[in-house]
């Protein structure tokens, strides 16, 4: 059993004479006490003894499973029912310390118990409800049975399978299939006996986790879906130009292979690579073989010759971009076939054909149509292109390197930080037009403040920005050298770089920066977030021609209200989803790196509720001015001196109405103010309302 001791006591006493001390502190009624199973020649000695006992039970549920699961190697930390950490660096915080532990289940009793998954050693499918499983197992090239397993309080399960020794899986949502998540690298499930509003989490198998495959690995681990065209070759294999470029490539620029340093992921890489110069997979291993193994340290032996063909195997098996897109000739060649109809079968009936960037799908394909998926959920859309906009001194670079960094860490957990909801992770390339030298202080302070101090690998930063009256070839390139697997994210900072020599209010110049944006997608993957300027005489618009905003998925608008260093982000567009009912707000933070020199930066954070801006004010009907915050204030002091029992929405709103500050009858602030207060996630109200039960309680 995972958790199999149902009471137990734990004492810090003298060791002097440990049955006489538990005799001193019996508080069992005559319970006969249990027998001792260990003691320490020391001055002191903890005992962790398990009996069961009529009445009440010595130890918190919740506390001895979290204590369990610590003694088992598996890192935990304390969570609320909403599944937000108690504790300020949410995952980054799980321990096994069991005086740690001890202490934050004594400062919050009713904690659920938070799982650092992929520090237990592990990675979690999570399979929500409406998930379908065939469809699961037909993407991961089957999906092997485990004996860990839980169920979920919304009546979906929790697969739990171990992964190799500091091995690291991104965590993403509905990557490997619609309603499947991947919690492992930086992400945390609940475990029994956690509860929340709609239910408990139980274990239905309490064996020994089966071992990933290399199929989840590779498919949770890249950055961006295979080309479509990664298995068409559009150009003869093997010509003799593109061969000497191979050749020139092994032996002089490819990276090598180093014997525990990621020698079999640089074979991959190196054979993926080989196929995007048009090299066959036949060929590829003689030129790998001779021109490239003798760089590496060591050399391939004899006796691994087959294992690095295997390697070159997979490689070309899934790399993502297609054969000879490296080459010079792939362009031309490109164009020519670009406006030739292709069809492909959608799905058992259904069917889709494709001209160029054009697409049509008749009915039966629509049904493989996949659903909206985000990187952050309701704001970056997976694939999307979004414009944030603002006026100079709107700290818009400090926010992208803030939504930037959440996706590249898969930053969700942490209280202060803006992203709450990062729903995949992956690589991230920050194309910067201005500023690159300020850019390392900038990431230092942003991992000094989320992540611990930590170094963020996925983090590619490239400059300058690419032009729209240049050749892109060069920019993908390049960003492919340094994360062959492609990006979650590209960060375009600025539009206005972008631009240069040519004409932001043309229709025709604002129409190519679109294209360049949809070529960037195209080859790198993942979404593109483009940085743009407000018209100088008018911060409320932005410059340029209007196709800027219409073709663009989402737009946000950044505001500085005065000099404080707080802004506000308002959404004007958002094409997959309702548009934010309210303001965001974002509190820019100084970090100080080093006295001498003297270094510092400015880090984005969730602000602090005195920080933010007031709630709307509302006129009563007796003459006064309430705001949101007086009446939550109100409602919280009833719940929090009634901690026990449960109201329903009319009978809080009563009891607010007696509230000498409030003037507003009960009926109205039911229907109106209390339902505004638990629908905002941000407020601590919110946190109070069980929505399946319908009734208001107080929680921390």
């Amino acid at each position: 059993m995972i958790y199999q001791r149902p009471y137990t006591l734990v004492l810090k006493c003298p060791a002097v004479n440990p049955y006489v001390y538990l005799a001193s502190r019996d508080t069992t009624g005559g319970n006969q006490l249990p027998q001792l199973t260990s003691t320490l020649d020391c001055d002191t000695i903890f005992l962790r003894l398990t009996f069961k006992i009529s009445g009440e039970v010595f130890m918190n549920k919740l506390k001895e499973a979290a204590l369990d699961y610590a003694e088992q190697g598996w890192p935990i930390f304390p969570c609320r029912a909403d599944k937000t950490p108690y504790v300020k660096h949410g995952v980054l915080e799980a321990t096994t310390n069991l005086d740690t532990i001890e202490e934050w289940w004594d400062e919050w009793p009713r904690a659920n118990i938070a799982l650092d998954v992929a520090g237990a050693g592990m990675m979690v499918i999570d399979l929500d409800p409406g998930h379908d499983i065939e469809e699961l197992k037909k993407n991961v090239g089957g999906l092997p049975d485990t004996n860990l397993e839980a169920s979920t309080p919304r009546g979906g399960r929790h697969l739990f399978y171990s992964i190799g020794e500091k091995e690291i899986i991104s965590p993403s949502a509905s990557k490997l299939a619609p309603h499947v998540d991947v919690r492992s690298f930086n992400s945390y499930v609940l475990l029994f006996p956690s509860k929340t509003a709609d239910g408990s989490y139980k274990w239905t198998g309490e064996g020994k986790p089966h071992f990933r495959t290399d199929e989840m690995v590779r498919l949770c681990n890249t950055g961006r879906d295979k080309h479509k065209d990664r298995d068409e070759w559009i150009i003869e294999p093997d010509l003799q130009d593109n061969v000497a470029l191979a050749i020139e490539w092994l032996k002089t620029s490819a990276k090598i292979a180093i014997e525990g340093q990621g020698g079999d992921n640089m074979a991959y890489a190196t054979a993926a690579h080989m196929k995007s110069f048009g090299i066959s997979k036949e060929l590829a291993f003689d030129l790998i073989w001779d021109h490239w193994n003798p760089r590496c340290v060591p050399p391939w032996g004899a006796d691994e010759a087959e294992h690095l063909e295997t390697k070159i195997e997979n490689g070309y098996q899934y790399n993502t971009s297609p054969p000879g897109n490296v080459t010079p000739g792939y362009k031309a060649a490109k164009s020519a076939a670009m406006f030739k109809p292709v069809v492909k079968k959608v799905g058992e009936e259904g069917h889709e054909w494709t001209a160029g960037r054009f697409r049509a799908v008749d009915r039966q394909g629509m049904k493989g149509i996949a659903p909206p998926s985000w990187l952050i959920k309701d704001f970056i859309p997976s694939e999307g292109h979004v414009l944030m906009v603002g006026a100079p001194g709107t700290f818009k670079t400090f926010l992208a390197i803030d939504i930037a960094m959440s996706i590249a860490t898969g930053c969700g957990f942490d209280k202060t930080t803006r992203w709450p909801d990062v729903m995949e992770s992956g690589p991230v390339l920050f194309a910067a037009g201005e500023g690159r030298s300020n850019f390392t202080s900038r990431i230092r302070a942003w991992e000094k403040t989320h992540f611990f101090g930590q170094e963020v690998n996925n983090f590619r930063l490239m400059d300058p920005v690419p032009n729209i009256t240049e050749d892109l070839d060069a920019f993908i390139e390049c960003a492919l050298q340094a994360s062959p697997k492609g990006y979650a994210l590209t960060v375009i900072d600025t539009v206005g770089r972008a631009m240069q020599g040519a004409n932001e209010n043309a229709q025709e110049h604002a129409s190519a920066f679109t294209a360049m944006v949809q070529a960037i997608q195209y080859s790198l993957g993942g979404a593109v977030l483009c940085l743009h300027h407000t018209k100088k005489d008018d911060k409320t618009s932005y410059r340029g021609s209007g196709v800027f905003e219409g073709d663009a998925d989402t737009l946000i608008n950044v505001e500085r209200p005065g000099k404080e260093e707080l802004v506000s982000l308002t959404m004007g567009k958002q094409k997959d989803a309702p548009e934010w009912e309210k303001p965001r707000f974002v509190k820019l933070t100084e970090v100080k790196l080093s006295l001498d020199p003297p270094i510092k930066s400015l880090v984005a954070m969730m602000p602090k509720k005195d920080e933010k801006p007031a709630k709307k004010i509302i006129v009563t009907d007796k003459g006064k001015d309430v705001s949101l915050d007086i009446i939550e204030e109100a409602a919280l002091d009833f719940l929090r001196s009634n901690k026990l029992k449960e109201y329903s929405n009319n009978a809080l709103a009563e009891a607010v109405a007696t509230d000498p500050r409030i003037g507003i009858a009960s009926q109205q602030l039911g229907k109106t103010w209390l339902k505004r207060l638990r629908e905002d996630n941000e407020t601590a109200l919110a946190r109070c309302w069980f929505r399946s039960k319908g009734r208001w309680r107080y929680s921390e």
